[in-house]
């Protein structure tokens, strides 16, 4: 009976410091990941938040004051031409 609670009692004890490898292992893989994922963001050369941002803001003003300055266009009336037919210019 001590023996076999001494292999549960081991058994455990792998167990426990199992997971506490695994986890650390898990924790170094992810840091390895962020650091390669940061890296590849760094080399596209994406524009920053604020800096999109502030310039979304400029381009959102700029339509308001186009839109502020712009007449009114008055319709052009266009006069249809009149069209003889061909039968017409043949009796003529």
């Amino acid at each position: 009976m001590v023996n076999k609670s001494k292999i549960l009692s081991d058994l455990s004890k792998i167990a426990v410091d199992a997971m506490s490898t695994f986890s650390s292992l898990r924790k170094e893989i992810e840091t390895m990941v962020s650091l390669r994922v940061n890296k590849v963001i760094n080399k596209m050369n994406l524009v920053k938040r604020d800096e999109f941002d502030a310039l979304k803001r400029l381009v959102q003003k700029s339509i308001i004051d186009n839109e502020k300055t712009k007449k009114p266009r008055k319709k052009t009336v266009t006069k249809k031409k009149k069209t003889i037919s061909r039968k017409k210019k043949a009796k003529n």
